[in-house]
């Protein structure tokens, strides 16, 4: 498994812990529910190994969500994925979840407080520049 994998392995896994925790439920009756042990979801949770493309499909049904909720770039409406696949460098799982986390953030702010956000990273993103010649 390469470093990209291990890195969506683990994004994968955190995403099944957090619509896990949103249905408040164990890891032992999520496992019981799927038909793995307490131990496979862990390592699941933790990015250890990665789920099988069946268990994908029961943990989508048994949390309710869609298959593709355990994925980076599946909630900004592409914009994203957009925004990732125009750039240059490679990003990482992390940085590509920071982002939507970012976007995410900013789609629940009202109209001036998102302003204030956006010319905040603007301004950061200026003053990095500046540094870096």
């Amino acid at each position: 498994m390469n470093l990209k994998d291990k890195d969506l392995t683990i994004y994968v896994g955190s995403k099944i812990k957090e619509y896990r925790k949103k249905r408040k439920m164990t890891q032992k009756e999520l496992a019981k529910l799927i038909n793995k042990s307490d131990n496979t979801i862990s390592n699941y949770e933790t990015g250890a190994i990665a789920p099988s493309q069946e268990a994908l499909f029961a943990l989508a049904r048994i949390l309710e969500v869609k298959v593709d909720d355990f994925f980076p770039g599946t909630t900004t409406d592409g914009y994203l994925d957009q925004a990732v696949s125009n750039t240059d460098n490679e990003m990482d799982i992390a940085d590509i979840s920071f982002l939507n986390q970012l976007v995410n953030h900013a789609k629940t702010l009202n109209d001036v407080d998102r302003k204030r956000l956006i010319d905040n990273i603007r301004l950061a993103v200026e003053f990095f520049d500046k540094t870096e010649k």
